[in-house]
């Protein structure tokens, strides 16, 4: 999705860089990981630029005294960090043009120190019309207090955009022209693999790679080849399955059957007499914490008001 509405930008005439920031661990790790995207991403004349003019900028390492080893300990925004942040103004200049900036994982800033955003925030405030940004990641609860938490540098800073599941059609239409284009065709397997991946677009993608696999060149897969296909798939998904299950304590886990099972209300009896779920704020604070960690999602069609959001684990807790 990032990348889809950095394209588009790059079409209408923007500059475009995804910075990742999975796997940070230090103000220094974040302004390198900046340096690299404006690096790897930028072309032509404007890379040649940027060659030239990283090597005027600051350092993004502290050097231990007499220039052996780096030095452990972190600084809250670094001056080699401003200076990286403040890369659209420099673009602008050189070229008229205006950045648009993905910062992704952001959540690995605001674990760094608390008071980093607020680093981001002094340069980016200044920008203007230099620079337009879209902040995700993959812990919602993080990504979410950030922006609405008055305690956070970002309150109030930037709308939210809520990704909800990608409609059928829309899959289809996708799936069967990246079939075409292979010569092959979903055939019997692309209604099936619909109703597996519900939606989810990396669920979606990994079906639909395995019932591309399983489907022979110039032919239609039949339901055979979709069934093998779908054992594959999640084949390939249960360690992450049995990662999260491990991860969670036990009454996570009884919310986590409950809401996969789709017809029984949470505080209802059947839920404390099939899955040993007692009426509590201790099971309301466990599925807030689900949802914050990107498990769980609001859905008014669930009797439980909520959605497992991965399918293959929702299937797989029905099953046990």
């Amino acid at each position: 999705m990032i990348r889809a509405l950095l394209s588009a930008a790059e079409d209408a005439g923007a500059v475009p860089v995804e910075v990742n920031f999975l796997g940070c661990v230090t103000a220094e790790d974040v302004a390198d990981r900046i340096e690299r995207a404006y690096s790897g991403q930028l072309t032509g004349s404007l890379r040649r630029w940027f060659d030239g003019l990283v090597r005027t900028l600051r350092p993004t390492v502290s050097v231990a005294p007499g220039g052996v080893g780096v030095s452990a300990q972190a600084r809250v925004g670094p001056p080699g960090l401003l200076d990286r942040l403040a890369l659209p103004r420099r673009v602008q200049e050189r070229t008229g043009r205006q950045c648009v900036i993905a910062f992704d994982e952001f959540q690995e800033v605001v674990r760094i120190h608390a008071s980093l955003p607020g680093v981001f925030r002094a340069e980016l405030e200044s920008h203007g019309r230099a620079a337009g940004y879209v902040f995700s990641g993959s812990h919602p609860g993080l990504m979410r207090g950030l922006f609405a938490d008055r305690r956070h540098a970002f309150f109030a800073q930037s709308a939210p955009v809520e990704l909800g599941p990608l409609a059928a059609d829309q899959i289809g239409e996708y799936v069967a022209k990246r079939f075409a284009e292979g010569g092959r065709d979903p055939g019997e397997g692309l209604g099936p693999l619909l109703d597996a991946a519900e939606g989810h677009p990396q669920r979606a993608m990994l079906l639909a790679h395995h019932l591309y696999q399983r489907t022979a060149p110039r032919r239609a897969a039949r339901i055979e080849q979709w069934v093998a296909a779908l054992e594959d798939a999640r084949r390939e998904a249960q360690g992450e399955i049995d990662v999260l299950w491990e991860a969670s304590t036990e009454l996570e886990r009884r919310v986590l059957k409950v809401v996969a099972h789709r017809s029984v209300a949470l505080t209802s009896r059947e839920a404390a007499e099939r899955f040993g779920l007692a009426k509590s704020g201790s099971t309301q604070v466990a599925v807030e914490r689900l949802v914050g960690h990107g498990h769980l999602v609001a859905d008014a069609s669930n009797r439980t008001g909520r959605r497992v959001i991965d399918p293959f684990f929702a299937a797989w807790l029905r099953g046990q």
